[in-house]
């Protein structure tokens, strides 16, 4: 494998630049039918025009910022120009000496300057995006005889696909007429390139592992030329072009490749190498003596979803929560156009769905961003407290009421969004409260007099079939009409299809929460884990790969741990069929206790309820706390 900086780019000098300037030549003649004799300077767009162009590049002319400044420095006592155009040779920047303003502009140099080669013939802003090289246009080999005391060197910017993103060039007025006097210019314009090349590169795949290959020199630990973008299954994403340069095949044939394949290293062993020390260099049997490279970590230690059909104008909060999966982006798009309406929505969806995630994303979205999210959980409140928590009390409106008396959680929800979850598990007096608050959009405190305005979008959520409670007298139809303004039903984790980029990303963010490196998980392991039903959905999932990864043994997760974690108990169990309203619910209660070994919280997952409101049944019932029901040797399910 030869060095990754022995090979300059194709034409970037000599005979090369030379056929493809003849070329240009050959085009500008026959296919752009121009005359070289014009005299008349580059066209040069509109302000509004300008703007067309301008927009779009933002992002890459902040990246360039520095690097432009850098090379104008170096070049602008020589009387020299530094541009930066778009791929369609639009002048979008020039840095220069104000001195020569009136000089620059009557050669056509200044922002707004169009160098494209069906108008200008050959010049090296259109040949170097053209051909894809950096390359000088010297004096005479300019086609148009306007152009042809200039002297330009030009670099193409491209992205990680191989698209042009722009071109960086330095052009003087006057310079010797020999071209070699143009050399060293020209690598400095091929650096400042290569710096803004690589700054898209890394910023285009923040949330991704890079892995940067370069030399070792006398004077830096690693010159990083090539970057190799790799996803969380240790494929590579994109890779720069400079990579070929170091024998590595081309960009097309390096996308997808497990890096296995192209460093005889995988992904783990390599994060298990950078673990203790970011900024180690990881020198590897697969490149050439002199080289070495370093692993950068994702900027939020989470792998980007694999590529899905895109959700245009989806905000970002909702689209990581819909990731890859259909069902899941079509919710999140309905809820989108819904917020700010005038509607209250209701989430249904199993419990450990991650209903309140994703109320809490939904009002990240929305135009009430900055006020505050309240979450509610209605099976937690205490009957007794619940009313003075959702509406507050005034001073001395009951025993033990505070002084100063007390805002409720929904005042407290003012210019921002009350989320209302379990709101199926709400004692009846109560949702005739609420029905009137929701009614006349007005929160009127215990014992107080005057009420204030509700001024908050009301997200209420359910593992219940409301419309069943409704029917059975457990839950006012009036309200249940109140609430759905439009329901959205966020699907079970075993029915998502993107559940293999979920679990990749939420392994990679429990590790990173628990500051361990990613271990390796055996095939048929990751195939048991996408095969079980995860009746628990995302709750489920993120404990049991937290007890992976705390499990784990030399950076290895086989099929016997991941059984352990997903079935403690050592074998599966079948979600158990509720029972009808006709038996005995006590009797439930403590058949599902008995089931679940006294696990309060695996019974109430099997019925179908919340921990507090099991606690609250138990407590109605009279059925006593589960070390009361059994011996402690008694190991149930």
């Amino acid at each position: 494998m030869e060095s990754l900086q022995a090979l300059p780019a194709a034409g970037a000098g000599g005979a090369g630049t030379q056929a493809l300037i003849a070329r240009s030549w050959q085009r500008s003649i026959d296919r752009h039918g121009l005359d070289p004799a014009r005299l008349d300077a580059p066209r040069v767009l509109s302000a509004g025009a300008l703007r067309e162009h301008l927009e779009p590049m933002q992002p890459l002319l902040e990246l360039a910022r520095l690097p432009l400044q850098w090379l104008h420095e170096q070049v602008r006592d020589a009387g020299y120009v530094v541009l930066l155009t778009d791929a369609e040779g639009i002048t979008l920047r020039m840095l220069r000496d104000a001195r020569l303003d009136r000089a620059l502009r009557h050669a056509g140099l200044h922002e707004g300057s169009a160098w494209q080669e069906p108008r200008e013939g050959t010049c090296a802003v259109a040949l170097s995006a053209l051909e894809r090289v950096a390359l000088t246009v010297h004096h005479g080999e300019h086609f148009r005889a306007a152009n042809r005391s200039l002297t330009c060197s030009a670099a193409p910017v491209l992205a990680p696909d191989g698209r042009v993103l722009a071109v960086v060039d330095a052009s003087a007025l006057d310079s010797p007429d020999d071209k070699r006097s143009q050399h060293l210019v020209l690598q400095m314009v091929r650096q400042a390139a290569r710096t803004i090349e690589d700054a898209w590169f890394l910023q285009s795949f923040a949330d991704q592992w890079v892995l940067h290959i370069g030399s070792q020199t006398p004077w830096s630990e690693v010159a990083t030329d090539g970057l190799l973008a790799v996803d969380g299954a240790g494929r590579v994403l994109a890779a720069n072009a400079r990579l070929r340069d170091a024998g590595f095949p081309g960009r097309e044939a390096l996308v997808g490749r497990p890096l296995r394949e192209l460093l005889g290293i995988d992904l783990q062993a390599l994060c298990a190498a950078a673990a203790h020390d970011p900024q180690a260099l990881l020198r590897l049997a697969a490149l050439p003596a002199g080289h070495a490279a370093r692993l950068r970590w994702p900027r939020r230690r989470t792998p980007a979803p694999a590529p899905r059909a895109p959700t245009v104008g989806l905000h970002p909060a909702l689209e990581a929560l819909a990731g890859g999966d259909a069902a899941m982006q079509e919710q999140a798009l309905r809820a989108q156009r819904l917020l700010g309406r005038g509607l209250n929505l209701l989430l249904q969806g199993e419990s450990g769905t991650g209903k309140e995630a994703f109320a809490k994303a939904l009002h990240e979205a929305s135009a009430r961003s900055a006020g505050p999210f309240v979450a509610i959980d209605c099976s937690a409140l205490p009957e007794t407290l619940i009313e003075s928590e959702l509406f507050g009390y005034s001073p001395g409106s009951f025993t033990g009421a505070a002084r100063q008396g007390a805002r409720g959680r929904i005042a407290q929800a003012r210019h921002g969004t009350l989320f209302l979850d379990e709101i199926g598990d709400m004692p009846l007096a109560l949702q005739t409260r609420l029905l009137r608050v929701l009614a006349e959009r007005e929160v009127q405190p215990l014992g107080g007099r005057t009420a204030s305005a509700l001024d908050a979008q009301v997200i209420c959520a359910s593992h219940r079939d409301l419309r069943q409670l409704a029917d059975s007298g457990a839950f006012r139809l009036d309200l249940l009409y109140r609430i759905n303004g439009v329901t959205l039903h966020l699907p079970a984790l075993r029915a998502r299809d993107d559940r293999e980029q979920l679990f990749e990303r939420v392994l990679a963010d429990e590790a990173a929460a628990l500051g361990v490196v990613l271990p390796r998980v055996e095939p048929a392991a990751w195939s048991r884990l996408l095969a079980h039903d995860w009746p628990g959905n995302l709750r489920e999932l993120h404990n049991a790969l937290r007890a992976l990864l705390l499990l784990a043994d030399d950076g290895l997760v086989g099929v016997a741990l991941v059984d352990a974690a997903i079935h403690p108990r050592g074998a599966a169990v079948a979600p158990t069929t509720p029972r009808s309203a006709t038996e005995d619910p006590a009797q439930a209660l403590r058949d599902a206790l008995r089931a679940c070994g006294g696990n309060v919280s695996e019974a109430a997952r099997r019925l179908g309820i919340g921990r507090a409101t099991m606690y609250r049944r138990m407590q109605r019932l009279g059925v006593a706390p589960p070390q009361r029901l059994f011996d402690p040797g008694d190991t149930g399910c």
